[in-house]
């Protein structure tokens, strides 16, 4: 089958839009035929949220309007439910979604369903209109699908259920918005949560850093410096004074999202990383959208403030009770960080650690390690007649004869590997020049069966690798690798 018709992706659209917009449009008699034509298995049940192994012609139409990795992060809920997870399941997510393997599932923060809740796709009925008059036609927007979400982040309006039902139990099919839409009443919320789905909308549709490692609940921990929520020293959070200021401030939200004391702990300990929920404690607590989107931790901690304020301090002759008064903390705490014994003493009494091995200094062996991680992704990488790897914490590890979680204990040298973090295409892209490269070298025809000798890589490995070739390979060879295909 060639497609000769496809539709281009309105702004914000769905995937499972675009498609049902197609099988519309092409005026199929009934959904099995299109279905045949669209899915390698026309008895799968479109994922409404996020994409189904299409055929490889419906991947080249999809593709020739925008490269596959921007398909998934602007027209899926990717970013909803991947935004805040650590960064190595954050990848592995995009990965699996890429390859449109059915592993996402298990990976992305998806909340569960409540016994007996249905799910439809919603829609705003002043974007329906706004949608006709610019397309002639409405379609189905990711930001009305934003679960917790129940306003339009646009327009401020309540967002209605259409007939569309997202359920595993739903008889395969295709619906546009056109058919599915069922009333167009306008109805307003209160302000406070009309602010917040303007703020996760705006964080929903920001671009994604993958290779970002700082987790959610240090960042948010680190925004509450010199407030009241957390200790002098910055150690302790006041969560209980937290949670009753953030229960008032959304006391008009109907309950939605976190409403729980341990709840809100949890996000703080990155065992909630429901995106709803970190922007709700997020603009409680005034952090820019910016800065939410990308996170960094202070090059120095509260701790580390605090501690030098009390030396500064005590150097220039002020007494521990002086001080404790001047920087609101207890004497308790101020006296031991004077004295550089903190940790060590409790209310004067000093608590022997028992025998044993003594701690490794871990940050002296994480700068030592540096240089010779650095060498070794570097050999990972790239070597001028070898076949490139994948730059992994655990093919690190392996070749420094490290245990496998050593680089969890040393920031540095996780970070210097993160760097170099890729995606299964972005790999295979990277070893397609190689192997053209070395075919040319050797004097050989250039032919796919060669490139399939070296590589291993099936055709439809190649095509969806194409778009991240283009960025890094010259044109001439991308020409002739697509010539191939």
């Amino acid at each position: 089958m060639g497609i000769v018709y496809f539709p281009e992706p309105y702004p914000d659209e769905l995937i499972f839009s675009v498609l049902a917009r197609y099988y519309v449009h092409s005026g199929y008699p009934a959904y099995t035929f299109c279905a045949e034509d669209i899915f390698a298995d026309k008895k799968v049940r479109p994922d409404m949220e996020f994409l189904n192994v299409m055929r490889l012609e419906v991947l080249e139409a999809l593709c020739k309007k925008k490269p596959m990795a921007e398909l998934v992060e602007k027209h899926t809920m990717f970013p909803y439910y991947a935004r805040f997870l650590p960064c190595e399941r954050r990848n592995k997510a995009f990965e699996a979604l890429y390859n449109m393997s059915g592993d996402y599932n298990n990976l992305l923060a998806v909340p569960k369903q409540k016994n007996g809740e249905k799910k439809y796709l919603r829609y705003c009925p002043m974007c329906v209109e706004e949608d006709r008059q610019l397309y002639g036609e409405s379609y189905w927007h990711r930001s009305h699908q934003m679960a917790g979400v129940r306003i339009c982040p646009v327009h401020g309006c309540r967002l209605l259920n259409s007939s569309a039902i997202i359920s595993g139990k739903a008889s395969p099919n295709l619906i546009t918005a056109e058919q599915a839409i069922k009333e167009m009443d306008i109805i307003y919320e209160n302000e406070v949560e009309i602010q917040l789905a303007e703020y996760v909308g705006k964080v929903f549709q920001s671009d994604m850093d993958m290779k970002n490692p700082v987790a959610v609940g240090q960042f948010l921990h680190s925004q509450m410096a010199g407030t009241e929520y957390l200790s002098a020293r910055g150690e302790q959070r006041n969560i209980q004074k937290l949670y009753d200021d953030f229960m008032v401030f959304y006391k008009d939200l109907s309950l939605q999202g976190l409403t729980e004391l341990w709840q809100v702990q949890k996000v703080f300990n990155n065992y909630r990383l429901n995106c709803f929920e970190v922007c709700q404690i997020a603009m409680f607590l005034n952090i820019p959208i910016e800065k939410l989107c990308n996170m960094e931790l202070p090059d120095r901690t509260q701790e580390q403030i605090f501690d030098d304020k009390v030396k500064e301090l005590h150097r220039q002759g002020l007494k521990y009770p002086e001080i404790a008064k001047r920087l609101n903390a207890s004497y308790n705490v101020v006296k031991p960080v004077g004295a550089g014994s903190y940790g060590k003493y409790s209310y004067g009494k000093k608590v022997y650690q028992k025998g044993g091995a003594k701690p490794k200094d871990w940050e002296r062996i994480d700068r030592e390690s540096l240089p010779l991680v650095k060498a070794t992704v570097k050999q990972l990488w790239s070597s001028e007649d070898e076949r490139p790897h994948r730059v992994t914490k655990f093919a690190v590890c392996k070749i420094l004869g490290f245990p496998d979680k050593r680089l969890e204990l040393m920031p540095l040298c996780k970070n210097e590997v993160l760097k170099y973090q890729e995606s299964q295409e972005q790999y295979w892209a990277r070893e397609m020049v190689w192997a053209v490269g070395k075919i040319q070298k050797e004097g050989k025809n250039l032919n796919w069966k060669q490139v399939r000798i070296l590589t291993n890589m099936r055709k439809i490995n190649a095509m969806s690798c194409l778009p991240y070739l283009k960025v890094i390979a010259e044109p001439v060879l991308y020409d002739k690798v697509q010539a191939l295909l």
